[in-house]
């Protein structure tokens, strides 16, 4: 209470800290917070109906329902988020790494806590908690044990990493690649550049900042270094950095390379295929050499990787008679991820007469360029070898046709994914992409949920036909 200035009436012990009361566990604090469609304050009897043990508020909330002894009152609840996002930073012995760029964040985020967790006790972002309430409440919950912190910062406007940054105050500033995402938002995208070049704000004083430079604003990002004062580390799949490949063969679920992490020689797997997955793993591999992590151990992890839901994960399909591959790429999608998308859909093995089949839905916050920066995907569609398009929005389904592919232009309904299913044959290998507000991920559930109900039904039929056999 003393950390956020708050005033209440009985002691408590939190072991979690919680914004959404569906999410409390018994034992959490609940934070109230006042957002544009929703105010905490009206769901402050269920966090406690949910085992909440205390609850931040800024109004009065009083009600049958409601132990008042359990309200702790602060001026303002968003504020006081950040005071203990502030405290958390301070009084733990941990190296901070941020992470933020167009694309690759959250991937980058995972693979770092699962490369330093191996050796020390790591806390990390969950989910895509990368705005002005999801970094505080992730600094908020770092245990004091931590050795390291890894948070994930994203913006939707100039300003938004300055501010997350300063909070964050972190030793090593990571910027994986610069594209067109939330584009609407900026005149040029050169300002996404000078945007995400902001973290450069927050760093400690003899902190490091580790850049993806395989982009046209790369210049951009090493001059906004360099003003800051600021050491910086270039990464690079293609071409000359400090952290490069060195020796890569590319196959259809790892890569496997030899890189030189800034004066390290490195021999690795990565356990999941794409460009885009190896540049991560430099970049893990540099930000964990910064932070003073065991470079042994983090390459040992990226081995092991696999990729977050929504985010490249891959399945396999049994629908039927049809083998098939399904790589779930759901979680949103911008210029930068959708080409990574594709060109991992084109390391997919496929066997037989499959198919490369991609499910795409429009790309969001584009601005008034949207549809001249969705043509641009006409090359990699082609290039990539993507036998079928089955379009969720009008873009999309452009696209495609310009690409003079097999192109299908669906509305979303209940029975989609149903009749993907119904379309697929043995070989094929889908991967499905597009705007989170398009409900893919939605359609990926339903596909997985046809799956398991597909292979339940034919071992109950293999079981059926061993007892006629006896």
């Amino acid at each position: 209470m003393a950390t956020c200035g708050g005033a209440g009436a009985q002691p408590w012990y939190a072991d979690g800290v919680q914004t959404d009361s569906r999410d409390v566990l018994p034992g959490d604090l609940f934070v109230a917070l006042k957002g544009a469609r929703q105010d905490g304050h009206d769901h402050v009897a269920d966090a406690f109906s949910r085992g909440a043990v205390a609850a931040l508020v800024c109004e009065d909330v009083a009600g049958k329902d409601i132990p008042a002894l359990r309200l702790v009152h602060v001026p303002d609840t968003m504020d006081a988020l950040r005071a203990m996002g502030t405290q958390a930073r301070r009084r733990a012995p941990a190296k901070i790494i941020a992470v933020t760029g167009s694309a690759g964040k959250t991937s980058v985020v995972q693979a770092l806590r699962q490369a330093l967790e191996r050796t020390e006790a790591t806390h990390a972002s969950i989910k895509s908690f990368n705005n002005h309430v999801g970094v505080p409440l992730s600094l908020a919950r770092m245990p004091r044990q931590s050795r390291f912190g890894v948070f994930e910062l994203g913006m939707n406007a100039p300003g938004e990493i300055h501010v997350n940054a300063k909070l964050v105050n972190p030793d090593i500033a990571v910027i994986t690649a610069i594209g067109a995402a939330h584009a609407a938002n900026f005149k040029k995208l050169s300002d996404i550049a000078r945007s995400k070049a902001e973290v450069f704000e927050g760093l400690s004083e003899d902190g490091v900042a580790i850049l993806g430079v395989d982009h046209e604003w790369a210049d951009i990002l090493k001059a906004e270094a360099k003003q800051s004062g600021r050491k910086f580390i270039t990464v690079s799949v293609t071409g000359e950095a400090d952290v490069k490949p060195l020796r890569m063969t590319e196959h259809g679920t790892c890569t496997c390379l030899t890189a030189d992490i800034f004066g390290t020689t490195v021999t690795y797997k990565v356990g999941q295929p794409g460009r885009e997955w190896v540049l991560n793993s430099l970049l893990v591999l540099a930000a964990v050499k910064a932070a003073g992590g065991d470079l042994g151990h983090a390459a040992l992890a990226l081995a092991q990787l696999q990729a977050e839901p929504g985010r490249g994960r891959i399945h396999a399909l049994q629908l039927g008679h049809s083998r098939c591959t399904l790589i779930d790429d759901s979680y949103n999608a911008n210029p930068l991820s959708m080409k990574a998308a594709l060109r991992r859909l084109s390391l997919a093995p496929t066997k037989g007469f499959g198919r490369r089949i991609a499910v795409l839905a429009d790309m969001r916050e584009l601005g008034e360029k949207s549809e001249e920066i969705h043509l641009k995907l006409v090359r990699d569609l082609q290039r990539f070898g993507v036998d079928r398009v089955i379009a969720f929005g009008p873009r999309m389904a452009k696209v495609g046709r310009a690409a003079e592919i097999n192109t299908e232009r669906w509305e979303m309904e209940k029975n989609s994914a149903r009749n993907i299913a119904e379309m697929l044959r043995d070989g094929d290998a889908i991967m499905i992409k597009g705007a989170n507000s398009a409900g893919l991920g939605q359609l990926v559930d339903d596909l997985l949920e046809i799956n398991e109900r597909e292979a339940a039904d034919d071992s109950a039929d293999r079981m059926l036909g061993v007892r006629h056999a006896l």
